[in-house]
């Protein structure tokens, strides 16, 4: 039986988001703040796996409108 993949993103991860990102949503490029999402680019429920380079750093707004398309 394989490993299970983490579903959330961990801190270190988040911070090369953060970075890769400027600081700024991946979508609408508002600046964010310290409780931005880390986000799946090809969504967790639809077997994205949780590593940086299918991450991206978007603001609550963004992610919520995005829900798991």
């Amino acid at each position: 039986m394989g490993k299970k993949m983490r579903r959330f993103f961990d801190k270190n991860q988040r911070s090369i988001l953060l970075w890769i990102s400027g600081g700024y949503c991946s979508n609408c490029r508002a600046r964010l703040d310290k409780g931005f999402h880390a986000d799946h680019v090809f969504a967790y429920t639809h077997g994205g796996k949780t590593i940086t380079n299918n991450g991206q750093a978007l603001c609550v707004i963004c992610n919520l409108k995005k829900g798991s398309k």
